[in-house]
């Protein structure tokens, strides 16, 4: 099956050389597609000569804004499977095969990473985020009543037909920031229909002091976490 990675890049122009170095050495779908989620950097002129095909967007409207872009993008070209891989260098290149290869054997339907199953690890992980992710862990369970490991990881794939079947409209303006991929996120822990799973992966941070994330403390939170709570009790689903 024809397999897209989605990479979005917000002002990464310190760890997108080598991220884009090893993204050559270690492609493991068939296509991975950098979106240029409004840098100011530099890294929009890296992403225009790097080879791989790409999407501009001249002002940041979220990271979800950038993901519904290359979703249509996918769609349109008929790809079959959809990945997401962050371009700050946290996730690796060269573990894109355990994300992608459950689905292309159509061993399931929905994978995404996790730093804390067994053979996963996450070296330099901030406490906050130590502390603070198994507490999503258990609003996840309030929720949906299934227990995660990792429900904040990015790194995932998936068949498309999961959102050419959504019954809700994925374009809607509130799912520009972080809240689309925990909106999808939740809708297909929902449905008993989709094979989901976890699987183990590296997550490196930076040594401490250096800043890992683009998410903002307080702000950032509450788009991340509503998300769940709308999915729970809108009454929307996927026709699986």
């Amino acid at each position: 099956m024809k397999s897209i990675f989605y990479c979005p890049v917000y002002n990464q122009i310190n760890e997108l050389p080598n991220f884009l170095e090893q993204l050559r050495q270690h492609k493991y779908c068939d296509t991975v597609l950098l979106v240029n989620n409004g840098s100011t950097d530099g890294s929009e002129e890296l992403i225009k000569k790097s080879g791989f095909p790409h999407i501009e967007i001249p002002q940041n409207l979220g990271v979800g804004y950038s993901y519904i872009l290359a979703l249509d993008w996918a769609i349109e070209r008929n790809y079959k499977i959809f990945g997401t891989i962050a371009s700050n260098g946290k996730m690796l290149s060269e573990e894109m095969g355990k994300i992608l290869e459950p689905v292309l054997k159509d061993k399931a339907d929905y994978i995404t990473g996790s730093r804390f199953l067994k053979g996963g690890t996450s070296p330099n992980l901030p406490l906050f985020r130590r502390y603070g992710i198994p507490l999503v862990n258990i609003f996840v369970k309030l929720i949906t009543g299934i227990q995660l490991t990792d429900a904040t990881c990015g790194y995932r794939a998936f068949n498309l037909d999961i959102i050419r079947k959504a019954k809700f409209n994925w374009h809607a303006k509130w799912l520009y920031t972080y809240s689309f991929e925990y909106y999808l996120y939740a809708k297909v822990l929902l449905n008993s229909k989709i094979r989901w799973k976890e699987v183990p992966i590296t997550m490196n941070y930076p040594s401490l002091g250096k800043n890992y994330s683009k998410i903002r403390p307080i702000i950032d939170w509450w788009p991340m976490l509503k998300p769940w709570l709308i999915a729970k009790i809108d009454g929307k689903n996927i026709e699986w």
